[in-house]
């Protein structure tokens, strides 16, 4: 059985295009994402777009938030790591 956030059953990568349908060429392009193991899987599912390759990111990615205070030069870092099934990793750091 799978953990929540195992990659094994997930594609590895989430895709991120620029497109605009092909029946209105000349709109506002949006944001397409689409999880793939490869841009050729990722594009398929995007048949009557014209597409813009925007960004590859693997799903395997820790998750990282940093939020910074301008006046007083104060940081908060959270990061999520996941090693194995069993173990996660949970970080707060103040910078």
């Amino acid at each position: 059985m799978a953990c929540l956030h195992d990659t094994q059953t997930r594609p590895e990568f989430t895709y991120l295009f620029l497109g605009t349908p092909s029946d209105k060429p000349n709109t506002t392009p949006v944001v397409l994402r689409a999880e793939a193991n490869n841009e050729q899987q990722a594009r398929s599912h995007f048949l009557n777009w014209n597409l813009v390759f925007a960004a590859q990111i693997r799903t395997k990615a820790p998750c990282r938030l940093q939020l910074m205070e301008g006046g007083d030069h104060f940081s908060w870092i959270f990061e999520q790591r996941f090693d194995a099934c069993t173990s996660g990793v949970q970080e707060v750091a103040h910078v």
